[in-house]
């Protein structure tokens, strides 16, 4: 199948020319600034608001691990919340999928829309669809939906599920995919790592999927992988034309992991790896903001639990450990606002969102105890100063 798909892939434009089109199409048209400009020290992100919807404390459903879609300025928040089943079936984790979107750059947001519930497939999302990603094809004029999900009893562990959706908007139902689970857990971690690799045999749990951009025909997917030995957390990054066929290896796809303790290290002395990441390609780089922490990929206490920014050296995807990623020259981190080493994963779900020219950054940042979440929204603003600042 992978030999399938790199034909494919290869019958396409190659991945150099796909990816210089896409960025080239990325350029700002106005004189907002760039991400280039943060490394240059010539902007810098600021909070402009918060996001207070999906707050159980006013009557309303939990709604986090949100991610966006902006779609003609209209922007949409996918998040996770409860979805209530008899416990003898779904020990933990009764989770759905639900929407909102805002016309007023989240300042305002419309009721939660149920889009992907459990049990919606005829098997692998028995107990729990959550922590996805969504994209927008304006080919087929479809909407996609990649996340984790839970079979019931727990069968077969986290995979990834697919549903897709034909309309302009993405508030209703969503139909999920007759091959769900389209990933199985373990299926394409085991192609990624193993002997040879940076990361080790054994690494499954694709969850927390990123669907970067569509080029040439494929779909470009992000994943974070577990290594339950060594209890350690890895990115990826694979191909598909149809979230069923996938590849691992072939143009443009290191064909290993694409972060790893290694590349943590640097800020964090006993970095174990990376979980959620959120990527866009920008000016000739890859940029990615993703979780890394010190002690376990699950969340438990007395750990440190930040968030970096990154770019590629150059236009592919390097592989984990190659030196092929760059911070930020400063050194800055996303860290939470409330030390509280009892607060296990307080500092979560930190996503790009790219309303044309205008760059944004958003994450949830949780009181002791889990008391409340903030929202955050920070945007990229001209001028230098500190790479991340509140009001």
């Amino acid at each position: 199948m992978i030999e399938h798909l790199r034909a494919a892939m290869k019958r396409a434009r190659p991945a150099s020319v796909l990816l210089a089109l896409f960025l080239a199409g990325c350029s700002p048209a106005s004189a907002e600034p760039t991400l280039d400009d943060l490394w240059s020290n010539k902007a810098h992100f600021a909070q402009v608001r918060e996001m207070p919807f999906g707050q159980t404390g006013n009557g309303g459903q939990l709604e986090t691990a949100t991610w966006y879609v902006v779609r003609n300025g209209t922007w949409y928040a996918f998040s996770r919340a409860d979805h209530p089943r008899p416990a003898a079936v779904c020990p933990t984790n009764h989770m759905k999928v639900v929407v909102r979107e805002s016309g007023d750059k989240g300042a305002t947001w419309s009721a939660p829309v149920d889009v992907a519930r459990p049990g919606d497939s005829g098997g692998g999302d028995g107990c729990a669809v959550l922590d996805g990603s969504s994209f927008y094809d304006s080919e087929s004029g479809t909407w996609h939906l990649l996340a984790q999900c839970l079979d019931n009893l727990h069968k077969g562990g986290w995979s990834l599920c697919h549903y897709t959706r034909r309309a302009v908007s993405p508030l209703g139902a969503f139909v999920a995919d007759p091959a769900n689970p389209v990933v199985r857990g373990g299926q394409l971690w085991s192609t990624l790592c193993g002997s040879g690799k940076s990361c080790p045999s054994g690494v499954l749990d694709e969850g927390t999927p990123d669907i970067v951009a569509k080029q040439g025909g494929m779909f470009l997917v992000t994943m974070h992988g577990y290594d339950p030995a060594s209890e350690r957390g890895y990115r990826g990054v694979v191909a598909t034309p149809d979230f069923r066929r996938w590849a691992t290896s072939g143009p443009g796809l290191p064909g290993a992991n694409v972060l790893g303790p290694q590349d943590c290290a640097k800020w964090l002395s006993a970095c174990v790896g990376f979980g959620q990441a959120s990527s866009v390609l920008a000016n000739g780089r890859i940029y990615v903001i993703a979780e890394s922490m010190d002690r376990s990929l699950v969340c438990v206490p007395n750990q440190e639990w930040v968030f970096a920014i990154m770019r590629s050296t150059g236009q592919g995807w390097p592989r984990g450990g190659s030196g092929g990623w760059q911070r930020l020259p400063n050194n800055a981190l996303v860290r939470r606002n409330w030390p509280d080493a009892k607060t296990p994963c307080a500092l979560s779900y930190a996503r790009w969102i790219v309303d044309g020219p205008e760059i944004y950054l958003t994450y949830e940042d949780w009181e002791p105890n889990h008391a409340r979440m903030h929202r955050r929204l920070l945007k990229l603003m001209p001028g230098d100063g500190p790479a991340i600042s509140f009001r």
